[in-house]
């Protein structure tokens, strides 16, 4: 049968047979949180074992200084948008792509990034891979200091992606980060090790 012929077969059975369409409704199921955001995200990164420090705006640098000065780090991978903040030990932008900067990126301590998003019933903390904040920043050190804003603490991850999808309304990025805490795995053994796929140590630093 030609390829004509089969159009056209195909196109007289959608007249005697139109497609049946529904608008689909959504009812998000996930029960709300009735407690203060903030306080139940706090206590679920903590069980998450996240080191959470509560600050303001203006103390974020000296807050990042005494954890460095704590851990004894020597240098820390700073992201474009957070390339002004005065911090004491050497600071190495990636501002440019990682073949250019993989042998002190693979030699650096600490990370510093800057959360999109906090779930308030998880714990977690999201991000948005993008060309500002790579995804190589959140796994190639040891450590991570997580900026988060309190105002961008939601209650779940429906509304995460609901916000998400108003700044990409065409279509989502390929690469959204969500972050509980220390890399770990119980896959040897039953035996729960840290910072097998990623940091073994994580700071978020809430303000």
């Amino acid at each position: 049968m030609s390829k004509e012929k089969i159009l056209h077969n195909i196109q007289n059975a959608l007249k005697h047979n139109p497609l049946q369409n529904e608008k689909g409704t959504y009812r998000d199921i996930i029960i709300p949180i009735e407690k203060d955001k903030i306080a139940e995200y706090k206590r679920a990164q903590i069980a998450n074992k996240a080191e959470l420090i509560e600050t303001s705006e203006g103390e974020i640098p000296q807050v990042v200084n005494e954890i460095l000065q704590k851990e004894g780090f020597e240098s820390i991978l700073v992201p474009k948008n957070l390339s002004h903040l005065p911090l004491q030990i050497k600071k190495i932008d990636y501002d440019k792509p990682m073949e250019e900067l993989k042998d002190e990126l693979f030699s650096t301590d600490c990370a510093l990034l800057e959360a999109d998003y906090g779930v308030s019933n998880l714990g977690i903390i999201s991000l948005v891979s993008s060309p500002t904040q790579p995804r190589l920043l959140s796994l190639i050190t040891k450590c991570s200091v997580i900026l988060l804003k309190k105002e961008k603490i939601l209650s779940n991850m429906s509304e995460v992606f609901a916000e998400i999808k108003k700044q990409y309304p065409e279509v989502l990025p390929t690469n959204i980060l969500f972050i509980a805490g220390p890399s770990r795995t119980a896959d040897i053994e039953l035996q729960v090790v840290f910072g097998v796929h990623g940091p073994q140590k994580v700071y978020i630093i809430l303000y």
